[in-house]
């Protein structure tokens, strides 16, 4: 089975956080994309047990985007 995980940076909370359209409920947070990434590897295949009773092998392909907004030239 192929996930789609995609991971965004919060500028405001300074945390990124991951979602995904093929695990539904799936909503996790962390400081650092590393360690939501290893977060998101323990979740899913219990996610994917709970909601579509799938036991079997699991490829994650992460996404991540961070905007970051630079201020005019003087």
């Amino acid at each position: 089975m192929n996930c789609i995980i995609i991971c965004t940076f919060d500028n405001e909370s300074q945390r990124w956080t991951a979602a995904s359209d093929d695990s539904y409920g799936l909503v996790l947070e962390s400081n650092s994309l590393e360690a939501l990434m290893e977060r998101v590897k323990i979740a899913m295949p219990d996610m994917l047990e709970f909601t579509c009773n799938y036991t079997g092998p699991i490829n994650l392909h992460f996404k991540a985007e961070r905007i970051t907004q630079l201020e005019a030239a003087v």
